[in-house]
């Protein structure tokens, strides 16, 4: 008689990852995913603790696969604009993930405040504020503001409470943003 497969971490979290972006997080329990890997429960507890533990690792793989998407869709002018609309997209695209992403979990991400101090959050704040000349206070609120624009467009969208063209999208990213920048 053959060994059994020995089911590794990478493909529960591969396996998870696909069933969260197709039913969403809440439906992924141990048994329906030990069933979608062909296996018991046990394999997945060997892996993880508890299936929070799962969803923490599904967070951040959900994080870098948006991240990947975005940074493919680079050459979007102006960059506040490829910014909102690649938020946007995923949000509409991938509303599964987006739900996980948007979650009021925060699985121990940073604040607003500590991620503008990261790189990645200097290069964001650059990208937004385009050429304009702003101090950091000022940065940071022209951040924080279209931040939660664009998320508050996003979770609409992706919650079929509004139903908007791209072209629509695109005029009210413009307009808020401008109308940020002119305060």
């Amino acid at each position: 008689m053959p060994p059994k497969e020995k089911v590794s971490k990478a493909r529960i979290e591969d396996t998870a990852f696909e069933m969260t972006r197709e039913y969403g997080f809440s439906e992924v329990t141990a048994r329906k995913l030990a069933d979608r890997l062909g296996c018991s429960t046990q394999p997945i507890f060997r892996a993880y603790e508890n299936m929070d533990e799962l969803r923490c690792d599904l967070f951040y793989m959900s994080i870098d696969f948006f991240l990947k998407q975005m940074l493919a869709k680079k050459n979007r002018t102006p960059a506040y604009m490829g910014l909102a609309l690649s938020y946007v997209e995923f949000a509409i695209e991938e509303k599964k993930l987006f739900e996980l992403i948007a979650s009021v979990d925060d699985f121990g991400t940073q604040t607003v405040s500590e991620f503008l101090k990261s790189d990645e959050g200097v290069r964001i704040l650059e990208k937004i504020t385009g050429n304009r000349k702003v101090s950091d206070k000022s940065g940071q609120e022209l951040f924080t503001m279209f931040w939660m624009f664009v998320h508050g467009m996003a979770t609409l969208l992706a919650g079929n409470r509004v139903q908007l063209t791209e072209r629509e999208i695109r005029n009210y990213i413009s307009k808020a943003y401008q109308g940020i920048c002119d305060q």
